[in-house]
């Protein structure tokens, strides 16, 4: 097994990893029909201020299992939700939004639609200016059989020069199917492989134009073991694996790929499964992360870094002081909050999270329910399955769902995370002191904040805004030149954007 490398837990870094200042911009209006903001996907404009918003007009009342879209809309507009031009994509009621980027002069929105009749992903390409459709086709379209079921996945390699569609049809009949399609960067079509396994959880898109999925499960017999299963396709063809693992791990990243291995990082645990539970329903205790490297020639996982956590690592994820004596090496309640591909491996993120209901003692109805969260720990790995540790404290309840609760995403070696805490923390990069938590109960927590790190585990953060509440209500879109777009806001999202060195 390849040696374990812990960063060291340095309360301040100093030099240029800390100098560099984030320009960042927050919008003064929001948008008050955004009532699904993670289903929004935002790409820059031709012009300087302006966006490409791609965006769901939602039902006004629906039912648990009714899909709410009544149609797609595709706005351009400024940073303000002013609208140049908006037009209303036909035939898109309970469609789902997949995918929007913009290349060169044209805007590619790929929605997708699943029923029991049909499994379709729809590719329409927009003049980027005029909104104009240039074209409108089906990248997938089958037509299931009765008991069929369907799904697809779109996902773009991080340098943006490959996009990748899987899609699956589970039948009881026949034998289900499996294929993964990569497109370049103007969406035409490079290779197209019928997969091995069907039952795929994860996909992940490479710079060197490979397509992974991958799935786990526990061994009926012995669930102190974990079974995985690999996809790997490219130009060359297609290779496939079975896997056993001697430990019980969930929760894993799907990362990235070198050839015939994958690279995939996992959290280790011991009981029930769930993520965010209820009071005493939480049974599954954690004690570790695992950094796993499976090589499709030899069929076999050829590393396995296990992480066991340490006390600082538990003492993040109870928001207490680096070095508190830990009365055992597990917690509760941990699950995989966001990942990312980088260049050297993949990052992914590990957060403790559990929700509180307050139920009325008349009724039984529930009155309230809070969402609570402590410490965010950092997993970087690289391709031989090298572990980096960061720790980043966090204190955070909100009195509804979080809409994101961090994001993680390469740019110029280093990844960085966006997420959300106090407005009396500092800039300063402190991993072994406990986040201060809000008196406030209601949209606590909404200062924004971004931290950045080297592949080494050298650290720093600025805090973004502390004036406005910006909570993070969806993942950031990378639009070139180190500018990245997201949302953030009170009530409702704002436009915002950040410039990186």
């Amino acid at each position: 097994m390849k040696k374990l490398f812990l960063s060291l837990c340095v309360l301040t870094i100093t030099g240029a990893l800390s100098a560099q200042r984030i320009d960042f911009h927050m919008g003064d209006n929001s948008n008050n029909k955004a009532y699904a903001p993670t289903m929004i996907q935002i790409a820059e404009g031709v012009q300087e201020g302006q966006l490409l918003i791609v965006e769901p007009e939602l039902k006004a009342v629906t039912g648990p299992l009714t899909n709410p879209v009544k149609a797609v809309s595709v706005r351009l507009c400024d940073m303000e939700w002013k609208d140049v031009k908006k037009v209303t994509l036909d035939d898109t009621k309970g469609d789902v939004i997949q995918k929007a980027f913009r290349s060169d002069n044209r805007l590619h929105v790929l929605v997708s639609h699943s029923d029991k009749k049909i499994l379709k992903l729809r590719h329409v390409v927009f003049d980027a200016q005029s909104l104009d459709i240039v074209t409108d086709n089906a990248l997938v379209d089958v037509t299931l059989q009765k008991g069929d079921e369907g799904a697809v996945w779109t996902a773009d390699s991080p340098n943006g020069l490959y996009h990748g569609v899987v899609y699956v049809v589970w039948s009881k009949k026949e034998q289900s199917t499996a294929v993964a399609v990569l497109y370049d960067k103007d969406m035409n079509k490079l290779w197209e492989r019928e997969l091995a396994y069907s039952d795929i959880l994860n996909v992940v898109v490479c710079d060197n134009a490979t397509i992974a999925t991958s799935r786990l499960g526990m061994i009926e017999d012995n669930k102190d073991l974990t079974a995985f299963r690999i996809n790997l396709a490219n130009a060359d063809g297609e290779k496939h694996g079975e896997f056993v693992l001697d430990a019980d791990v969930s929760d894993m990243a799907l990362m990235n790929t070198d050839g015939h291995n994958v690279l995939a990082v996992a959290l280790e645990g011991k009981g029930g499964y769930g993520v965010l539970r209820i009071g005493s329903l939480g049974t599954r205790s954690y004690t570790g992360v695992w950094g796993l490297v499976f090589d499709l020639d030899a069929q076999r996982i050829t590393v396995g870094n296990r992480h066991a956590f340490t006390d600082d690592d538990l003492c993040l994820f109870e928001n207490q002081s680096a070095g508190t004596k830990m009365l055992s090496h597990k917690t509760d309640y941990v699950r995989l909050l966001d990942q990312c591909t980088t260049p050297q491996g993949g990052a992914a993120l590990y957060q403790r999270a559990w929700k509180v209901e307050t139920r009325n003692a008349r009724t039984g109805m529930t009155t309230s329910e809070t969402v609570h969260s402590m410490g965010i720990l950092m997993v970087q790995a690289d391709m031989q399955g090298v572990l980096t540790i960061n720790r980043i404290p966090q204190n955070n309840q909100n009195a509804d769902w979080p809409k994101v609760g961090a994001d993680v995403f390469p740019h110029n070696g280093k990844v960085y995370v966006l997420t959300n805490e106090s407005k009396h923390e500092t800039d300063e990069y402190t991993p072994g002191q406990p986040a201060q938590r809000s008196k406030s109960l209601l949209m606590a927590n909404a200062a924004l904040s971004l931290y950045w790190f080297t592949p080494d585990g050298q650290g720093a953060k600025q805090m973004l805004e502390k004036e406005r509440k910006a909570i993070l209500y969806a993942p950031s879109y990378a639009a070139g030149n180190g500018k990245f777009y997201f949302l953030a806001g009170s009530m409702k999202p704002c436009l915002c954007s950040i410039t990186l060195p």
